[in-house]
């Protein structure tokens, strides 16, 4: 998903692995708070807000962040990232291409309506069809039938075994809509606020500005500590510090890690930072000049200080990328030590070496350098930052690059419609912790559509049947045999240019806790994961 588009690992727990097995995990939810500890209100900034919180219109980790209060899937990630119940109390793998959800009974919109099987087939159904042009439909691509076979079971054939698919039910794209509002064009308006199964509802959106949010009383889980929530969209993140300062906020999601000494000064602040899965990497257009000349892409990739950009402006709080999945992201099928090596092995190695670029595009086609504009979207910390960097390096190799600063909504909706796509500059951050998520999103061929997310259209036969083999293998030692095949073709083609793995944190005002933030904070109901008092 992009950054105004996730993080971090966890086992698949054999979720695809066994057939005929009932999984039935529990996520630990602590009681109801006591009156005396109850939060009337609080606020918090987000560094933008969508133009629509209908997800298929703004798939980004921002939309995540208030939706996933309102609404929820079948399963949910828990503290430790594996799978839980969520609206599904239970769920079943019958066969490797069967999966049924059981749902909790009582479960109710947000209007009091009851969920049904229909609401979760509708949903699913929705991402499915070509008609509804949903980003999120690269979820679904696996699955050959979904239907209600009871009023409370949900029953997913798929085309052929897919590990991935799993996870599905957890994220945005599993987020359960009401099946009657989906037929409304103006879903996702002030008009039309989403609908969900989730411990809050919806109450005010002002479009790119603000939403404001109020605790359920008849949610299927524990009843929320803070009665109401307001999110603001501050872009400019001195303006979020002032605010902080000034006692308008209490707190602000995606806090840049260079800002954090500064957010520390203030005194009333605690950080709660966690290791991220996200990567920002540099996407090359290879379907056309002068990108798709390997010998220019190669030259780009040495161009990239990895090590002084940490330095600068994670302050070391993250790590230079050499590849697209950050090491953790392998759990399940190889420890991090072990990829580290791998990932050594791989020739060339594009380390920064400004002699190397210039050797490579002497090579090219466009020996005299070219012009570009990147757009890099200005809601994001580092995109521009990470570009000012590029750019003054590509110009000492002859590369005439100019930085093109967009809003996020437009640099997205640009990016995912394929629209003069040339040189971008990405973050993303996984919608589920497992080793294909990445290589599949941005070297499979079936992504580099419209709508998909490899916006470098790189396209390659066995990478193709390779990353076939990771998803439907569930076995660990097929899946990294396979994986490592993807990621020595992707290496050497240059298919991305990964810049760095940074940390995630945010800010709140040190009255207040908040013990279940995690790599997977806008996909979970992180407002009922250990937010109150101290």
């Amino acid at each position: 998903m992009d950054k105004g588009l996730t993080r971090r690992c966890a086992i698949l727990n054999g979720v695809v692995l066994t057939a005929a097995v009932v999984m039935m995990g529990t996520l630990s939810i602590a009681p109801s708070a006591k009156a005396s500890e109850q939060i009337e209100a609080i606020t918090l900034a987000l560094p933008s807000m969508p133009n629509t919180l209908f997800i298929p219109g703004a798939w980004t980790t921002y939309t995540g962040v208030i939706m996933s209060l309102v609404q929820e899937g079948p399963l949910t990630f828990g503290d430790d990232l594996t799978l839980k119940p969520a609206s599904a109390d239970k769920w079943e793998q019958v066969d490797p291409t069967t999966i049924k959800y059981h749902l909790r009974s009582g479960v109710k919109f947000g209007d009091g309506s009851p969920l049904t099987g229909d609401d979760v087939v509708a949903t699913f159904k929705y991402h499915m069809s070509p008609d509804s042009g949903s980003p999120l439909a690269s979820f679904y691509n696996s699955v050959a039938n979904v239907e209600a076979t009871a009023p409370d079971e949900v029953t997913v054939k798929l085309k052929a075994p897919n590990v991935q698919f799993a996870f599905t039910a957890a994220h945005m794209a599993g987020f359960v809509f009401k099946k009657e509002q989906l037929a409304d064009k103006n879903i996702g308006t002030p008009e039309v606020l989403p609908l969900g199964t989730g411990p809050y509802k919806l109450v005010e959106f002002v479009p790119s500005d603000h939403v404001i949010l109020e605790a359920r009383d008849d949610y299927w889980g524990p009843k929320p500590v803070v009665n109401r929530i307001t999110l603001r969209a501050i872009p400019d993140r001195q303006a979020r510090l002032l605010a902080m300062r000034q006692g308008e906020i209490d707190g602000t999601f995606d806090l840049a890690i260079s800002d954090v000494d500064q957010w520390k000064a203030l005194g009333n602040v605690e950080i709660i930072a966690k290791p991220s899965l996200g990567v920002f990497a540099l996407i090359l257009d290879h379907s056309a000049p002068p990108f798709d000349d390997i010998h220019v892409r190669r030259a780009v990739a040495h161009a990239v200080d990895r090590e002084g950009l940490v330095k600068a402006l994670l302050k070391g709080h993250g790590e230079p990328a050499t590849e697209l999945n950050p090491p953790e992201m392998w759990s399940g099928v190889l420890p991090p030590d072990e990829v580290r090596a791998f990932y050594a092995t791989l020739l060339p190695h594009y380390r920064f070496d400004l002699n190397e670029a210039k050797a490579e595009l002497a090579q090219s086609s466009h020996p005299d350098g070219f012009d570009v504009t990147i757009p890099a979207s200005t809601d994001d910390p580092y995109m521009v930052n990470i570009m000012q960097s590029v750019v003054e390096n590509l110009k000492q190799i002859g590369i005439r690059a100019h930085i093109q600063p967009v809003d996020n909504n437009t640099w997205f909706t640009t990016y995912i419609n394929h629209e003069e796509l040339g040189m971008q500059i990405m973050a993303y951050y996984p919608d589920y912790p497992d080793a294909a998520n990445y290589p599949y999103l941005f070297f499979s061929k079936r992504n580099a559509e419209k709508g998909g997310m490899n916006g470098s259209n790189f396209k390659n036969d066995e990478v193709e049947a390779k990353l076939k083999i990771a998803n439907e293998n569930a076995e660990p030692k097929a899946r990294a045999d396979a994986l490592k095949r993807v990621f020595a073709i992707a290496h050497e083609d240059v298919a991305v240019v990964p810049i760095f793995w940074p940390d995630s944190a945010m800010a709140i005002n040190n009255k207040y806790k908040l013990t279940g933030y995690t790599a997977f904070w806008y996909s979970i109901p992180w407002a009922i994961r250990g937010l109150g008092l101290k």
